[in-house]
């Protein structure tokens, strides 16, 4: 009765094109899911200065639609209902490779301006499939320009430089994360958060990213359906790896 009156009075809407789901269908709609454009099995897993990361999906289509609807939009479900693929690539690609769940944070200034941080809310819903809870172990130390609104690599290394500090020394040392965002570009925000917990004493760093820019050159063929890659909640529990 009270999932009735929440749907009736809060209904459900797709994560990508925001039409009113029926209730219980699966979301991202049936149209979205058919186009969403996955990476292909060679492009999940990709290296940068961050280290190892795995991605879902490319950053375009109905998939940059939900990220920035969550991010300037309120809709936070958007990335929930998209954290699934994510972590069917982490699971298949850094199985074994980390025993914590932390995130990218936001600086102060824009979790008060916006009332959430978005790379939290997508770590939050992939560690519930892996009955674990988000660690919080990084602090954005200082206010920066939006990436986005940077086109140079360099810049954006000079930009986000230093910016995160670590919460507590203790409670990194020792321990493998997996360092989850939303979007990753050039990799120097990933890079920065990532070297914050090496350097605090954790033993390694694995990452993970929702979406990333097209890298080129993969035909149009090679995209795979919904059907094909995310399976069920169930499924993907006995498959992905355990959080010890």
């Amino acid at each position: 009765m009270i999932g009735f009156l929440l749907d009736l009075l809060f209904p459900p809407k797709c994560a990508c094109c925001g039409r009113v789901l029926e209730r219980r269908k699966v979301n991202p709609c049936p149209a979205c899911a058919e186009g969403l454009p996955l990476l292909s099995d060679d492009q999940i897993l990709r290296t940068g200065p961050y280290g190892l990361c795995a991605v879902a999906f490319r950053y375009e289509g109905g998939v940059r639609d939900a990220i920035r609807a969550c991010k300037f939009h309120g809709r936070q479900s958007a990335l929930r209902a998209l954290a699934p693929y994510l972590v069917q690539a982490a699971s298949e690609h850094l199985s074994g490779q980390f025993d914590a769940v932390t995130y990218v944070p936001v600086s102060p200034k824009r979790l008060r301006e916006r009332g959430y941080d978005q790379a939290r809310l997508l770590a939050d819903a992939m560690a519930r499939h892996w009955d674990t809870r988000v660690e919080t172990t990084l602090r954005k130390a200082r206010h920066t320009k939006a990436q986005s609104s940077l086109k140079d690599a360099a810049a954006r290394r000079q930009n986000i430089s230093g910016a995160y500090t670590v919460l507590s020394a203790e409670r990194a040392a020792g321990r493998r994360f997996l360092l989850v965002d939303d979007v990753v570009t050039t990799g120097s925000t990933m890079a920065a958060a990532a070297e914050a917990l090496r350097s605090a004493g954790a033993v390694s760093v694995v990452c993970a990213a929702l979406a990333a820019p097209d890298l080129g050159g993969e035909p149009e063929e090679s995209r795979r359906p919904m059907g094909e890659i995310l399976k069920t909640n169930r499924e993907l529990q006995l498959f992905s790896c355990k959080i010890k």
